[in-house]
């Protein structure tokens, strides 16, 4: 097996960057919309969950980069980690699974869920039950005193202030998180040596002997005397099967080596 060969592991790390920037600004125009209606704010409470689960996929990103970088982007990642610790309390305790004890609070904390004259508005509900999970998942994230780490404060999103507050700095995370994986796209990508078309045969080769029990370890290799052998079998098989030989000569002039 020759992994470094094909820079599966700088392949893997760039894909990750890629999706991982897709999804925080794709969630980042979201949450910047003006809400018009109330079915909107349970777009944005749903975004913000969302949102720290990718902020979280970010800090897990971070936590196992391997890039040659400058002190800059180091120093960057090493702040941009320490802010995404709340993601991590986020994710474990509303988002990744529902905490029983997250739960509990949440429903101490939001009595008007379950307000009689809201009993058969299913909207109204939901709006409260993800704006009670996450006020839960914010003021659960406390200091040895008791004190919330970020704000300060306990957060109550129906009070303006408090919800101006928590998605400026909301915004700014996620703005720091494009920007940091933007830097390492640029940096990965660098690093990675783009095949040309020639190489083609080869990568096929290599593509064909995926395997996808991932509890298994990858196997692969390559030689030309076997791709001939693959190759000229493949055609062996199109010419008695009838198929025209246009589409023969095209495989043969594709693959052949």
């Amino acid at each position: 097996m020759e992994e470094d060969k094909y820079q599966f592991r700088e392949k893997s790390q760039y894909l990750n960057f890629l999706i991982l920037k897709d999804e925080l600004q794709t969630l980042d125009l979201v949450l910047s919309q003006h809400i018009t209606e109330y079915k909107d704010l349970l777009t944005k409470f749903r975004a913000t969950r969302s949102v720290f689960l990718v902020l979280n996929n970010v800090k897990d990103a971070a936590d196992r980069v391997q890039l040659k970088a400058s002190r800059e982007f180091i120093k960057k990642t090493r702040s941009l980690k320490k802010r995404l610790v709340f993601a991590n309390h986020f994710r474990n305790r509303g988002i990744g699974h529902l905490d029983g004890t997250l739960l509990n609070r949440a429903v101490q904390w939001s009595p008007q869920i379950f307000y009689e004259s809201a009993k058969e508005n299913e909207l109204y509900r939901l709006v409260e039950s993800h704006r009670a999970i996450i006020e839960s998942c914010i003021n659960s994230f406390i200091d040895a005193d008791g004190n919330q780490k970020v704000f300060g404060t306990e957060i109550d999103l129906m009070y303006q202030p408090n919800a101006k507050q928590f998605y400026s700095y909301l915004s700014e995370v996620v703005n720091e998180a494009i920007s940091w994986l933007s830097a390492a796209l640029t940096i990965t990508l660098g690093e990675i040596d783009h095949h040309t078309d020639e190489e083609i045969q080869e990568l096929a080769a290599i593509a064909g002997q995926t395997n996808f029990n991932l509890k298994e370890n990858a196997e692969y290799s390559y030689s030309i005397e076997e791709h001939r052998e693959v190759l000229s079998n493949t055609i062996k098989a199109l010419e008695e099967q009838g198929t025209d030989l246009e589409t023969i000569e095209f495989i043969r002039s594709k693959f052949e080596i």
